[in-house]
């Protein structure tokens, strides 16, 4: 490693994990070859009319300059009462909220403003791969929680008490999960509650695929009795309105929270985009037909893809309940998740991300995400067959 490196920068060297392969297909790409990208979550849907009207006015009324660092207080209003009228979560807009960018920002403000480099963050796993990266460079540590075993999920707080230490602090969770698509039964976020309660730990929810759950109702922690006091309620617009591009997040959680993630996020981003806050307020005040149809549209995506992937004799895969990605054992074909993925990607033009993105344990997965086009999602899996049966070792 070069002399004058960080030593927390190790854990950066020669990663190979989902922007790495986005970065190849992206260059693939610019270099003629036609690429279907299944590896990351970029929704194909286009943001509402109404947002981005919202956005081009803002601009042309001279909004381009900095924002209250904490963010507009309109949005931050509109944010609280979406909130509270979705899942009946009760913040004050004033001191109990935090306007950052994207989802990203927010949760790296924890592991800084909350923190030490003794302290450890408990993570559940499969999880997205950012999470660690984040911890690693904010000089903490983390704990894995296995909790995908032989094609099941289950939350075994046996498994998570078994890894607590006295230096434990903070408890991750992501309902529905990047990449399983898992969507935590009522049982078992009590029994996170619980858990959570009974060591005294901070909770990080992830809550950015809360539209996307497919077949029940989106529930948070923090609506649990004693845990909205030690939680924090992540989330951005990203997804929920396909607004990814424009890097607008927010956390909520209590007054002395805020503060102390506002004194670390004023010093590092000053604010997010002021005229992409103002079209976040329209996404968070205005009743989206865009929204509905888009979520519409990735519950038949899910139903077309995980008909076809049953179909295909070597690959396994947990049954996604949300968010839009598919995370699959490739081992009986031979290879491992990374060979497969860079070989799918050279030979046959479909970008998948490696399992190892995921926790270095899931070296037989790759994770597909189904924010294609359905005519790109056939495709794909006329491709992945062919190159399945390509294979020497299925020879």
């Amino acid at each position: 490693m070069n002399k004058y490196l960080s030593s927390k920068m190790e854990v950066f060297s020669g990663d190979k994990g989902l922007f790495a392969i986005f970065g190849i297909s992206s260059e693939l790409e610019r270099a003629g070859k036609k690429i279907i990208h299944m590896e990351i979550g970029k929704p194909d849907f286009d943001t509402p009319r109404v947002i981005k009207e919202a956005g081009i006015k803002a601009i042309g009324d001279g909004v381009v300059h900095y924002a209250p660092p904490g963010g507009i207080h309109e949005l931050k209003e509109a944010i609280t009462a979406w909130s509270k009228r979705r899942y009946g979560l009760d913040y004050d807009a004033k001191t109990e909220c935090l306007i950052t960018v994207g989802a990203s920002e927010a949760i790296h403000l924890v592991w800084s403003a909350f923190l030490d480099n003794d302290e450890e963050v408990m993570i559940p796993s499969p999880y997205y791969g950012s999470y660690v990266y984040q911890v690693a460079s904010a000089d903490a540590k983390y704990i894995e929680v296995p909790v995908l075993k032989e094609g099941v999920i289950k939350y075994d707080m046996t498994e998570f008490e078994a890894r607590i230490t006295d230096k434990t602090k903070v408890l991750m969770i992501n309902s529905p999960n990047n990449p399983t698509g898992y969507v935590m039964s009522d049982e078992e976020m009590q029994a996170v509650a619980d858990f959570a309660i009974k060591h005294n730990l901070l909770v990080i929810s992830d809550e950015c695929y809360d539209h996307f759950v497919f077949n029940s109702e989106f529930k948070s922690i923090a609506t649990l009795p004693g845990m909205k006091g030690r939680t924090f309620v992540v989330n951005s617009t990203s997804k929920t309105f396909s607004m990814d591009g424009w890097r607008v997040g927010y956390v909520l959680a209590p007054a002395e929270f805020i503060e102390t993630m506002q004194n670390v996020h004023e010093h590092l981003a000053i604010c997010p985009t002021s005229f992409a806050q103002q079209g976040a307020i329209a996404a968070y005040t205005e009743e989206l037909q865009e929204t509905k149809e888009m979520v519409a549209e990735y519950k038949r995506r899910r139903e077309y893809i995980i008909g076809e992937l049953s179909q295909i004799d070597e690959l396994s895969f947990y049954t996604p309940q949300g968010a839009f990605y598919v995370f699959i054992d490739v081992s009986k074909t031979g290879q491992s998740g990374a060979d497969f993925c860079l070989g799918l990607l050279n030979k046959k033009g479909v970008a998948t991300a490696s399992g190892e993105s995921f926790g270095k344990q899931w070296t037989d997965y790759i994770r597909i995400s189904y924010c294609c086009s359905m005519e790109d999602l056939k495709e794909a899996v006329r491709l992945i067959k062919e190159y399945i049966s390509d294979l020497p070792a299925l020879q």
